[in-house]
């Protein structure tokens, strides 16, 4: 039965932190059509702050659909960095089988994630 609007998913959790300059979106659980608009709503939250980068950490997602890479998409085409987190297959081969693969910058860990985003940011500023 699908979850009411505004209702919480039991099977997502999303926590939204910042590392500097940076958004951290962690999410935990499935990304499918049902709980991306969750996930969606958060990092419009967070990025409604000026944010330098955004890091994505979906190491800890279990199901990851079609409406899981729709929202790599949309949210690449938003902001200037994105590092994506991902360790699992459930996330890695869809990604890996579709041409966004070539779009994303995508990371074994936040913390790599996040060196990456400050060498980046380092680069910007030296241009």
């Amino acid at each position: 039965m699908p979850e009411s609007m505004g209702q919480p998913s039991p099977i997502l959790d999303i926590r939204v932190t910042r590392a500097g300059d940076a958004l951290v979106v962690g999410v935990t659980g499935e990304l499918d059509l049902d709980t991306v608009p969750e996930v969606r709503a958060a990092l419009d939250e967070g990025l409604s702050e000026p944010s330098s980068a955004l890091v994505l950490d979906l190491s800890e997602v279990g199901f990851f659909s079609s409406a899981g890479l729709s929202l790599l998409l949309e949210t690449r085409r938003r902001v200037d960095v994105l590092a994506v987190v991902a360790t699992r297959r459930a996330v890695l081969r869809p990604i890996q089988l579709t041409a966004i693969a070539a779009l994303l910058s995508v990371f074994a860990s936040v913390d790599e994630a996040l060196t990456w985003v400050a060498s980046t940011q380092h680069a910007h500023r030296a241009d």
